[in-house]
């Protein structure tokens, strides 16, 4: 064989290996993305799955409807009272409502849940308020201190669905040493859609703010 045409031979074949590899790659990367569209509804939806867990119900010394979503949990609330897991419910929260504040009516979200609770007929004498707590960890704080001055052992603790994780982590850690029983309960989000959560703003901001507020609160508390 000529040595010349040997020598040049070497580049071409070189070449088409680099090219076959690159060929190669390229079609694993239009597979790999076919497979994760076919396959995003369901990972979307454990994205937000992750976000949800709560505990089996059991009756409880005392049921708390944390601050905020004041529909939603209030109405929850309710439904776990009539269904006899507890006798009266207490309303956290000190913050002012802030679409309240826009009319200059000053209620915290403690008596704006109770409010909801007595404009939907419920006895108002198994309405009881607690209003302290700024954030989820200072309701946390709020609730074990007035357990453990009631000599209670077990709580139901209703926040929205999405929430549910963090909640019951942030309790979890504040009733620490305290023999507090915590019993973390969903209430349905008007708002939030478990199986399509990514079609909306809304879903897509609330499942963004979720994720941000866990490592906050793995960091700080």
């Amino acid at each position: 064989m000529d040595p010349h045409t040997s020598t040049t031979a070497m580049p071409g074949k070189w070449q088409r290996i680099i090219r076959d590899r690159w060929v190669l790659r390229g079609g694993v990367v239009v597979i790999l993305v076919i497979l994760l569209w076919s396959a995003r509804r369901p990972i979307l939806r454990s994205v937000g799955d992750l976000l949800i867990r709560t505990d089996q119900l059991h009756h409880a010394d005392a049921l708390y409807v944390l601050g905020g979503s004041p529909i939603d949990r209030t109405l929850e609330g309710m439904e776990l009272v009539r269904a006899g897991y507890a006798s009266s419910i207490t309303f956290t929260g000190e913050s002012p409502n802030e679409v309240l504040q826009l009319f200059a009516i000053d209620s915290s979200e403690a008596a704006l849940g109770a409010r909801v609770a007595m404009l939907s007929g419920f006895d108002t004498t198994r309405i009881q308020l607690l209003k302290r707590g700024t954030s989820t960890f200072e309701e946390a704080e709020a609730v074990r201190d007035r357990t453990l001055a009631l000599h209670q052992d077990t709580i139901i603790v209703v926040t929205t669905e999405f929430h549910t994780r963090r909640v019951g982590q942030v309790f979890r850690k504040a009733m620490t040493g305290s023999g507090i029983t915590v019993i973390v309960h969903a209430a349905h989000s008007m708002h939030y859609d478990a199986d399509h959560w990514w079609h909306s703003e809304e879903g897509l901001l609330m499942v963004n703010n979720e994720y941000m507020k866990l490592m906050y609160y793995a960091i700080k508390h």
